[in-house]
């Protein structure tokens, strides 16, 4: 079994077209699956969508939070919840299509997990000049060399996944994958997939998001010290 999970906040505009496009394209692979929209505390009419969409799709998991707590709470959820032996998960915006998903299937089968790096990423320049800066500072304080800690494309074994002790609520819940599973000896492999621009609704990000970015690289940093 493969499951899907989709975290969304504030995702009006996008998540019934994400919704339908994924089981458009799931159904296509013949393997049975389960779709999990994690609604992170979203404060415009994502839940109620996604509600109108349950009676439509049976196979559609809802995991509703009541705020917002993040991209790595939203995901950590997913995880939990997932019953499959293989969990991908990807963004509701739309700028990294599920169809993607077909190139991971044909390679996990050597590798722990198989993760995305972005071709001619579609975002303003101030996000790709921040993502650069928590390249180079995850490059040096972990020792990691992938190409895009970010890119919202990963597919992992469910055991493999399940077993890190993550803890990022935020944004930094990539590069904890990234550092735990280093930790661990899990291997992976990196696939190019395509970028599109947002075309609708807005990317979460603010400079406290930033700072709390930073600093929270640094405390990860002092607990896998001790791991």
């Amino acid at each position: 079994m493969l499951s899907i999970i989709l975290p969304a906040y504030n995702e009006e505009e996008n998540i019934e077209e994400a919704v339908r496009g994924a089981f458009e394209f799931l159904r296509t692979l013949r393997i049975p699956f389960e779709l999990i929209i994690v609604n992170d505390g979203s404060k415009d009419k994502t839940g109620m969508i996604l509600q109108e969409l349950r009676s439509r799709y049976t196979n559609l998991v809802i995991i509703q939070h009541v705020q917002n707590l993040g991209k790595g709470a939203a995901l950590i959820s997913g995880f939990t919840k997932a019953q499959g032996e293989l969990v991908f998960f990807t963004d509701s915006d739309q700028q990294v299509k599920i169809t993607e998903l077909k190139n991971f299937l044909n390679q996990i089968d050597s590798y722990d997990f198989a993760v995305g790096y972005r071709l001619k990423r579609q975002d303003p320049w101030h996000r790709r000049l921040l993502s650069r800066i928590f390249h180079l500072i995850g490059h040096f304080l972990f020792g990691i060399r992938v190409r895009d800690f970010n890119c919202p494309a990963k597919l992992f074994r469910a055991e493999m996944i399940k077993s890190l002790p993550l803890e990022s609520r935020g944004f930094l819940i990539d590069l904890e994958i990234f550092a735990l599973a280093r930790k661990k000896g899990f291997k992976f492999r990196e696939l190019p997939v395509t970028h599109f621009p947002r075309l609708k609704g807005k990317p979460l990000s603010s400079f406290n998001q930033v700072f709390e970015s930073l600093f929270g690289i640094f405390k990860l940093w002092r607990r896998l010290r001790n791991i």
